[in-house]
């Protein structure tokens, strides 16, 4: 079996391009409005306040400890797969690409934890939410590096190995991305031939991908977060990448077999299905509605100059509990001053 994470990555968007859909910006929107705004328009705030404006964007660029074990986790596949499809990985070797994870995620720890966290630097855009927050984190680092080994480890000595080799050897088409290298215009979903969407900015990119043949797919989604096996129902995420599939193959839905799987690290547990017709037609309502929720916040609902209303339009959550655990919550109890 071949191992498959398909991912909805956006562009950088400053707040005078053109709109952007995202699960996680949908998904943030209705957690809280004004957080969208600190997250996807922080640059509006330059001429209200340069202060607020540059912490803004300092803790917009906040991961926490846990955030970087699921990137890290998907560099180290990445690192793998695409060496294991140039060639047969020896001992070394594996243990090389592991080093080369392992030495960016301490160095990149040092960094955060040794940082001046009372400026911005344009330079130097990562750094950890607990060292901002004053935690000390040094043992949950230690305990994410083993985490990341691990999942690849799982995923060595699973089925999924042997799959991988298989579908190097005997399909149509096998595509291993880099994600440090990101191929933004590969990575955009052609919305032309719908109306309502054409000027909407959509991005998807499978780290690992197989092609059967002209009208046979599999989608494998890899999570390494919390465990949704309660239902078969298929999610927004995995039903963009059949639609950009159907679009850039110029493929009739009742003509195409397109399976779909989500596989969790390190449980290897897993939910699947056929993509239908009433999924990618339900993705397109789905864009749809969202793109009009999104336009309630821009300026003349113009999502090709997507320009934000003003910050006081963009309320507050009522939640305490989501305020305190909140990112941007310093800066906001800030912004309060200038409403």
């Amino acid at each position: 079996m071949y191992f498959l994470s398909f991912f909805v990555v956006e562009m950088r968007n400053n707040y005078n391009h053109t709109l952007t859909w995202s699960t996680t910006r949908i998904t943030v929107l209705e957690y809280c409005n004004k957080k969208y705004y600190f997250n996807y328009y922080p640059h509006a705030l330059r001429s209200l306040n340069e202060e607020i404006w540059l912490k803004a964007l300092l803790l917009k660029n906040l991961k926490s400890i846990d955030m970087r074990v699921g990137e890290k986790t998907h560099h180290l596949l990445s690192d793998y797969l695409r060496a294991l499809k140039k060639w047969l990985v020896d001992e070394a070797t594996l243990q090389t690409i592991k080093d080369r994870v392992l030495n960016e995620m301490k160095t990149e720890f040092e960094i955060s934890k040794t940082r001046d966290y009372t400026s911005y630097d344009r330079d130097r855009k990562f750094w950890l939410s607990e060292h901002y927050y004053g935690e000390n984190a040094d043992d949950k680092f230690q305990e994410a590096m083993q985490k990341v080994l691990h999942n690849l480890d799982v995923f060595m000595q699973s089925e999924w190995l042997e799959k991988v080799q298989h579908y190097f050897n005997t399909a149509k088409t096998v595509f291993v991305e880099n994600p440090r290298e990101k191929d933004f215009d590969g990575m955009k979903v052609n919305l032309y031939s719908i109306p309502a969407l054409k000027d909407v900015n959509v991005m998807a990119a499978p780290d690992f991908g197989v092609i059967f043949s002209d009208n046979k797919y599999l989608i494998i989604d890899r999570k390494t977060g919390q465990e949704k096996l309660d239902t078969d129902w298929v999610s927004d995420q995995l039903k963009i990448y059949a639609l950009k599939l159907i679009l850039k193959s110029r493929i009739d839905i009742d003509k195409v077999d397109i399976e779909w799987y989500e596989v969790y690290l390190p449980s290897l547990h897993q939910r699947g299905g056929k993509i239908t017709k009433t999924d990618i037609d339900a993705i397109i309502e789905q864009l749809k509605e969202d793109v009009e929720f999104q336009k309630q916040f821009l300026v003349d609902g113009d999502i090709f100059k997507n320009n934000p209303l003003p910050h006081g339009d963009f309320p507050r959550t009522k939640s305490e509990k989501k305020c305190a655990s909140c990112t941007f919550r310093k800066v906001c109890e800030e912004l309060k001053n200038f409403e």
